[in-house]
């Protein structure tokens, strides 16, 4: 198969290096041919230097042969025409990152008249990611699956939870309602575990269930924040273009904000456009500002500076002050696992988001026509998958005990929608052609369904 990325910048980077090894060939598109030269030899591409936009360029990269064009340059009008040329010379699936709000509105518009298959803004796909963490306070990070019926949580093992030194086999008398552990995270090392696992203090743990049951399990971790209590404050520090975002979607919730901001000219946007919040014009990451703005009197603190050693402090300290949630904006993948080090599991990446929307769609066009992948995410520093399949007539799981089915190792079937129904299956439970089925994948190359069978078996 072959992919056309254009741009070369962070999110580009990101998805050259995802998409290299699962495209038979991959070409980057991008002005400045220094950046071109490193990414092509990182990553053992192809590369043009030019302009996506241009047609002379794009027939050079042969993009009218790709079954995936994507644009992610900085400016949404040459994402715009480039995606829009490509299509017409044939690409098969086109995708442009847009950033600006007004074509944000406008998105359905522009893809339905212009052929256009995905439009993706990170900003607000970040700020919708965060609006989701605040509603789970006690989760480190939550995935939504299947039109927002189930969910999967990573969760902290504290002093004081009673799942600390029980085994997994053990703690279904304790989690005795219908839910799943399906991952664990200790220090480096990710485990898919067996019943003989013990939980330690400093585990994450993901566990899927539904939103009553969730609520019951947070009860177990020794939390010390009331799991009824909503979040119904915000302190913002930074006022970007998540902010815009971020600040619509937290006014539906009728939450409390407020906004402290160092740049006078996004104040006075961020004040204009949102006359019913407070605004203060200071610096975010000045110790005596946030108390005096009365940081420890808030549920939540989301830092989205420019700078992210700036966010992960300030939420560090905001942690420390006894605030519920602190969620902090992070651009450098480096410094992910530097914040998870020091105890900082809340965090967003809107490149990350971006390439793992993308990642969704590349897969689904690389998988058979009889397996079709609905959703994908990564998690436990993407080095785990978590595939929502639709079922076909076809697959050769079906009708089987699924203590029969001979899986791959690190493979798991985490849960099972049937009819709208939510089934955490056991070992006598079979899988029916039209069921939605979401597995955790880590370390094999799942590319339909029935690949998560040993390989004799499919």
């Amino acid at each position: 198969m072959k992919a056309v990325i254009v741009g070369g910048g962070k999110v580009g980077n990101l998805l050259c290096e995802e998409l290299s090894a699962s495209y038979s060939e991959l070409t980057l598109i991008e002005t400045n041919e220094k950046l071109v030269q490193k990414i092509i030899e990182l990553y053992d591409i192809q590369g043009i230097a030019g302009n996506g936009a241009n047609y002379n360029i794009l027939e050079e990269a042969e993009a009218g042969k790709a079954d995936m064009f994507i644009a992610v340059t900085a400016s949404d009008e040459i994402n715009i025409i480039s995606c829009i040329t490509a299509k017409q010379m044939g690409a098969k699936y086109t995708i442009a990152r847009i950033r600006n709000p007004e074509y944000t509105k406008t998105k359905e518009f522009l893809k339905n008249s212009l052929g256009i298959d995905l439009m993706l803004n990170p900003e607000y796909e970040a700020a919708k990611q965060i609006n989701y963490m605040l509603k789970y306070p006690s989760a480190n990070k939550i995935e939504i699956f299947y039109k927002d019926k189930v969910k999967m949580i990573e969760v902290t093992i504290e002093e004081g939870s009673v799942l600390n030194n029980i085994s997994l086999i053990d703690s279904k008398k304790i989690i005795d309602f219908p839910a799943l552990v399906c991952l664990v995270e200790r220090k480096e090392e990710v485990i898919v575990p067996k019943g003989d696992y013990i939980f330690k203090v400093g585990d994450r743990v993901h566990i899927t269930a539904d939103e009553k049951h969730l609520k019951q399990f947070y009860k177990l971790l020794g939390k010390k924040d009331n799991i009824n209590n909503k979040i119904s404050s915000s302190l913002i520090i930074g006022s970007g273009k998540l902010t815009h975002y971020l600040i619509d979607l937290l006014r539906e919730g009728n939450i409390y904000i407020k906004n402290v901001e160092i740049n006078m000219e996004k104040a006075n946007k961020i004040s204009a456009c949102y006359p019913d919040i407070d605004v203060i014009l200071a610096d975010g990451s000045d110790r005596d500002v946030l108390i005096e703005e009365g940081i420890e009197t808030f549920d939540s603190c989301i830092a989205l500076t420019g700078l992210d050693e700036e966010n992960i402090i300030i939420s560090l300290y905001a942690k420390k002050l006894g605030v519920s949630k602190a969620i902090a904006k992070i651009n450098r993948n480096s410094l992910t696992q530097i914040a998870e080090d020091i105890g900082l599991y809340s965090y967003i990446t809107p490149k990350r988001i971006v390439g793992d929307i993308i990642a969704k769609h590349s897969k689904s066009l690389q998988c058979s026509k009889d397996s079709l992948i609905e959703n994908i995410y990564k998690i436990a520093n993407n080095q785990v998958e978590l595939i929502e399949f639709k079922v076909s007539e076809n697959s050769k799981i079906t009708n089987i005990a699924l203590k029969d089915l001979n899986l791959n190792s690190n493979i798991l079937i985490a849960f099972i929608i049937r009819n709208n129904k939510l089934i955490f299956p056991n070992g006598y439970d079979i899988i029916a052609p039209n069921d939605n089925i979401v597995i955790v994948n880590y370390k094999q190359n799942i590319k339909e369904l029935d690949d998560i069978l040993i390989k004799g078996d499919k």
